[in-house]
Formats: C-alpha cells, structure tokens, sequence
C-alpha cells in the first residue's frame, strides 16, 4: 500500500519531451538523486604527503616492536632470577635438616658434659651420611680421586710426591674431595699425585 504524495513537497522535472514527471525529496528537501550521487571524493594526497603518512606508521609500528622487545627482555630477567632463586630454595630445604641435626648434636654435647668420644664420633658420622644422602637426592656425585690417573679436567694438583711401587701421574692421596653434578663440575678434586 502506497502512501498518498503531498504536492507541496512534490517537485517535477522536466524530461526531453517536454513533460514534467514528480521527483522526490528527501526530509532536508535534497532530491533523492542527488543523495545517492556520491559526494565529492576528496583529492587524493600528495606523493609527499602519502610518504610522510606511510613513514609515520612505519615510526609508530617500529616503537611498539622496540616497547614489546624491552618487556620481553625485562620477563625474561625476572623469570631466571625466579628460576634461580626456586632452585636455591630447592637444594637449601633438605640441607636445613642437616643444620638440625649438628644443632642437636652440640645440645647433647652441652647437656651432657661426660659424652665419650665415641659417641660424639657416632653423631658425627650419622651427620656426615645425612649429608651425603641430601647431595645424591640432587644428582651431585663425588669425584673419584684415590688411585686414579691424574685427569686434570677433574683433578687440582696441589702436590707431587715420589712413591714407591706407583706410577707417576696417579693420586695418591685427596686433599679435598671434588663433585660434580651431572656433566657439571662443581668443585675439582684436590690431590697430591706420584712423580
């Protein structure tokens, strides 16, 4: 159903056989046609215009990149710290019961002044091997020393002695034990060795 015209708002134009034929307007009074025509594109930008907006986007594209390389970076930092200390914490737990134990050792020691050598010597011991089962828990394995060929990849010489029925270049005794963790050599073993 169409709506009745008003012939107010009704204008005609005239075609090229000389009848006038309605032509309808919009609300603002513009004729239909022109509305659909589109407006008047805007002129197109210079060459050193376009470069110069091209350029500033590349500019703001590239700070952006800069700005998410510097956060990257500042995670990363954060999270070895964190990984670092995780892994301190790790090996630093087990230990606090060995601090325990010597804690209670020299609490008996006190506690009862006639403690026999032997069962200090006990203490000790039981000590020790609490110890040495924490460092195996976290991979860390002694370096063989006593008897071995001189290897200086594992081995610190601290001396050289001649001794009989031994070949030149074995240890012969540890001065301090080396370990090592994995591949990793924490601390090399420090040895006297046979000339």
């Amino acid at each position: 159903m169409t709506e009745p015209r008003d012939p107010e708002h009704e204008t005609t134009e005239e075609t090229a056989s000389g009848q006038e034929t309605p032509v309808e307007e919009t609300a603002d009074g513009e004729s239909l046609d022109e509305a659909i025509e589109p407006a008047d594109e805007e002129e197109d930008p210079s060459p050193e215009e376009a470069l110069a907006a091209e350029r500033d986007a590349l500019h703001e594209k590239w700070l952006r990149a800069v700005a998410e390389m510097e956060n990257v970076r500042k995670r990363a930092r954060r999270e070895v710290v964190d990984a670092r200390r995780f892994a301190q914490a790790d090996l630093l737990r087990p230990l606090l019961a060995v601090a325990d134990d010597l804690e209670r050792a020299l609490g008996s020691m006190t506690e009862d002044p006639d403690a026999t050598v032997d069962n200090m010597r006990e203490g000790v011991v039981l000590i020790r091997q609490r110890f040495e089962n924490v460092l195996k828990e976290k991979g860390v394995e002694v370096v063989e020393a006593q008897g071995a060929e001189f290897d200086p990849a594992v081995h610190e010489a601290v001396g050289q002695f001649e001794r009989e029925g031994v070949e030149a270049g074995v240890v012969i005794e540890v001065v301090q034990q080396g370990y090592r963790l994995g591949d990793l050599l924490l601390r090399p073993a420090r040895v006297i060795i046979s000339s």
